[in-house]
């Protein structure tokens, strides 16, 4: 028996009894309106008709996903909830959702029949719908495009998807 087995062996005894494992990752807080989203997600199509002018931005920009939904439902200070009609109040032409490494920023378009200013009013469920069919087309990294409808007198919503990690704080 070689000395390295005689003096590990204790060792190894000892850990195993304790349920030590090395490769055990530690703990991460999910927030809430990640589940939300993949639940919604799975009971709504794809519709590739929420969203134009999608750009990908930056493939690698790092945006963690749990980030990316919960701030998703952050904006016009929260969306989440049972309600997919819930919408955003339409007293404002900016909104932000931040959590985490993920920053989603939108803006409401005046329709060009119209001098007026815009406000968003964009729905949960049509917010959802853009996100989707714009990460259809951009499926990592940062992304930008505008939602067909979402603002007020018949406006669009532009937005912006980036990643909080080259972002200075707002």
């Amino acid at each position: 028996m070689h000395l390295t087995s005689v003096v590990m062996a204790p060792v190894i005894a000892t850990l195993a009894g304790t349920g030590f494992t090395s490769a055990m990752p530690g703990p991460w807080s999910v927030p809430q309106e990640h589940f939300e989203v993949l639940s919604m997600r799975q009971s709504t199509p794809l519709n590739p008709d929420a969203v134009s002018d999608v750009q990908c931005l930056d493939p690698e920009a790092h945006i963690v996903f749990h980030d990316e939904n919960a701030a998703q439902l952050s904006i016009c200070n929260g969306l989440s909830g049972n309600d997919p009609a819930r919408k955003c109040p339409g007293t404002a032409p900016v909104t932000i959702g931040k959590r985490g490494s993920a920053l989603f920023v939108l803006t409401a378009l005046s329709p060009h029949s119209t001098l007026v200013s815009a406000n968003i009013n964009i729905s949960k469920l049509r917010w959802d719908e853009c996100v989707r069919a714009a990460r259809a087309k951009c499926p990592t990294g940062s992304m930008s495009g505008v939602c067909v409808g979402g603002a007020t007198w018949g406006g669009d919503v532009a937005f912006s998807l980036q990643s909080t990690l080259y972002v200075e704080e707002l």
